[in-house]
């Protein structure tokens, strides 16, 4: 028993000792916020480090010293014993936080903020810390909040660290940016704010965060360039350079490490010095401006309508469109009226779901990222929905369940509603299911639209959602031609039933794209609904009302589980061994100099999971030994940018070239004074990809 009662003790003591080093918790609102402390016991004259901790609500945000395009920075007003003096802030690396069209700097989750406070020598039996924080948490809102906190800590002729924040704090403080071994300097360069930071081999996944509020636009897209000693920053600049040239600034530059996330403070010098950052991988005077300024946007508009048009025969279009054709047919030989309205509620479904994108795409652009044509394919969740979708489709043309009324008798409900509900549903659907394929005239319209303003990008896609409407519009208003259409019957059941096919093989297609996004984990989650959803149609049809219940709850289960799909980035690695295997290499900017500076030509194929034309041309042609043979006479290095998730550095390198999404082939001369390379048509034959890799060995 006394053994026991002492261990008692022992434990108790330890645990007031682990607890002593942090205030009270105070629940402001949208944050949970405490002092903690670096020691539970002190000595007088010595130093600690106190930080406050912010524990936010998901989703919920604070601010950087420089919050960007709005807000206001954390803030504490410490109070202390006499004698006692406190440090600066050890703030953390901030992130770009996007709140509709402005960028801001901030934090989410539970930021600690550390400062070093310095205990007096005539200090008494308890150190008193009181502090006043402030802080601006924002989410859809913004909230003002804070409180004051307390913190008292013994003063004894010993010091003894806390186990638990001790640490904590040592790692926050280490973590905060410093100032390294980084030199910048700074020019305004036809209107762009250019920024060559040197010091350092490779940087991995930079952004630059000034700290004076001043220096660039904010919610300008930040344009980082690879360098051989270095990187290259582009970014609008900001109201601080109106008259004169502001004084030397200094940012915070974070970068990716194999330990993580690091930040270093770079006094960027703005008086006309240089540093060497060596060879610029994607030079700024070449790129995606170039491109756009080629096209007009009379020229844009006319290549959206004919690429809209050319995108219905590509193949992942072939399942919607078949539905499309099956109901003009069941039109064709009533009443001309009804052909013509589910024409055009059938062109409304497309112009529709054609706007939406446009608006996502504007509103990516205006978060400060790129966005492509079949950027949404890039989110397995919505991968997975969509298989769910059409696998449903699948179990609907066969017959397992009903939405409306059956193929028979058609020629009695041409009148009814429900057809041009359905004609509009299905221009919705055609549209989603479009976006894995690109077709001729199609890259240059979209790639015009990536530098061109809000209201450019709208009309370029709306001309292509007419081009991809046209054809049924234009076969509605011709009776000669719907009088050719065979006339409904029986076989019109059994059509549709085959479409079943086609669409379980989308579903495929679709379940092997969310493998390379989400691996095992992503694709047994759809699997699952799939599951529940043919469990909720059975128990409504074989148990009624009781079903009915039973069917809607596991429905509901079967709804959410695809949103809980995240990437795998075990499946990345995967992915990347395969390439290797396959005598590939995985593209990046330094990847490309390396492979040029030695002398060889190089082949790029930015390519994606989720595209049909791209994985038509690697089958076809790039597999082909005739093919494979070219690049092993020329030595033709043959990387691959997989764009299948979202890749921000691969968006940038597409818009250099002025596209908007996947494929893009480019050909790097052997000879690199060619800075240049050759791009291939998106459509490839063995004999312009053998010309194209001799022409780059040429001499």
């Amino acid at each position: 028993m006394r053994y026991f009662l002492s261990v008692i003790l022992i434990w108790m003591g330890l645990a007031t000792g682990a607890f002593a080093a942090e205030s009270e918790v105070v629940d402001t609102g949208r944050v949970n916020a405490r002092l903690v402390s670096s020691q539970d016991l002190l000595m007088p004259g010595q130093s600690l480090h106190v930080a406050l901790l912010t524990e936010l609500d998901p989703g919920w945000h604070t601010y950087w010293k420089n919050p960007g395009d709005s807000g206001e920075p954390v803030a504490i007003t410490w109070t202390l014993p006499d004698g006692a003096s406190h440090g600066e802030i050890y703030w953390p690396i901030p992130y770009p936080v996007a709140t509709g069209p402005i960028i801001n700097y901030g934090f989410e989750g539970a930021p600690l903020f550390p400062v070093e406070i310095v205990v007096p020598q005539n200090v008494g039996a308890r150190f008193e810390i009181e502090a006043e924080v402030y802080y601006l948490v924002c989410k859809d809102i913004c909230i003002p909040e804070g409180t004051t906190l307390s913190l008292s800590l013994p003063v004894s002729d010993e010091v003894i660290g806390d186990p638990v924040w001790g640490p904590r704090i040592v790692d926050a403080i280490a973590a905060s940016p410093v100032a390294g071994d980084l030199d910048g300097v700074a020019q305004v360069v036809d209107g762009s704010l250019v920024i060559d930071i040197a010091g350092r081999g490779e940087i991995s996944d930079p952004y630059l965060f000034p700290i004076e509020n001043t220096i660039v636009d904010h919610s300008a897209p930040q344009i980082s360039r690879a360098a051989a000693n270095g990187v290259q920053i582009t970014q609008t600049p900001g109201f601080g350079w109106q008259g004169e040239t502001p004084d030397a600034f200094e940012a915070v530059l974070a970068f990716d490490t194999p330990a993580g996330r690091r930040g270093e403070i770079v006094t960027v010098k703005t008086d006309g010095s240089a540093v060497d950052i060596g060879a610029v991988v994607a030079p700024a005077s070449s790129g995606s401006g170039d491109a756009i300024k080629r096209m007009s946007f009379g020229g844009a508009v006319l290549f959206a309508f004919l690429g809209g048009i050319i995108l219905n025969v590509m193949p992942c279009v072939f399942p919607v469109i078949s539905i499309k054709a099956l109901s003009l047919t069941k039109a064709a030989h009533a009443e001309r009226a009804q052909a013509k309205r589910e024409g055009w509620a059938y062109t409304i479904g497309v112009l529709v779901m054609f706007a939406v994108f446009a608006g996502l795409v504007l509103a990516i652009k205006a978060s400060g990222s790129l966005a492509g044509w079949g950027f949404q394919l890039q989110d397995p969740r919505i991968v997975g929905i969509l298989a769910l979708l059409v696998f449903l489709l699948g179990l609907n043309f066969l017959g397992v369940f009903e939405v409306g009324g059956r193929f028979q008798n058609t020629g009695q409900e041409l009148t009814a509603s429900g057809g041009v509900r359905g004609a509009f549903f299905t221009g919705l659907l055609a549209v989603i299911v479009a976006t894995p394929c690109t077709g001729p005239f199609m890259a240059g319209a979209l790639g015009y639209t990536l530098l061109a303003p809000p209201g450019v990008t709208l009309v370029v896609f709306l001309a292509l959602a007419l081009g991809f409407a046209a054809p049924f519009l234009f076969l509605a208003y011709s009776p000669k031609l719907l009088a050719r259409l065979p006339k409904p019957g029986p076989w019109m059941e059994t059509f549709r039933q085959f479409l079943a096919f086609p669409m379980f093989a989308t579903a495929i297609w679709l379940v092997y794209v969310l493998a390379a996004q989400a691996g095992q984990e992503g694709v047994t989650l759809v699997l699952i609904a799939a599951l529940l959803f043919a469990l909720a149609i059975w128990f409504r049809q074989k148990l009624g009302k009781v079903g009915l219940g039973l069917g809607l709850a596991l429905a509901l289960v079967g709804m959410v589980l695809p949103l809980s799909v995240k990437f795998s980035a075990s499946d990345d690695a995967a992915t990347a061994q395969s390439l290797a295997e396959l005598g590939k290499v995985d593209w990046s900017p330094d990847a490309l100099s390396a492979e040029r500076a030695a002398g060889k030509a190089v082949f790029v194929d930015f390519t994606a999971d989720w595209c049909v034309s791209c994985k038509a041309n690697e089958r076809v042609v790039l597999s082909q030994g005739s093919v494979q043979q070219a690049f092993a006479d020329t030595d033709t290095t043959f990387m691959v940018a997989d764009w299948t998730n979202k890749n921000d550095q691969i968006a940038q390198e597409l818009a250099r070239f002025g596209r908007a999404g996947v494929p893009l082939y480019l050909v790097y001369s052997a000879d690199p004074s060619e800075a240049e390379p050759q791009i291939l048509p998106q459509v490839l034959t063995p004999k312009i990809v053998r010309n194209a890799l001799k022409t780059a060995n040429a001499g």
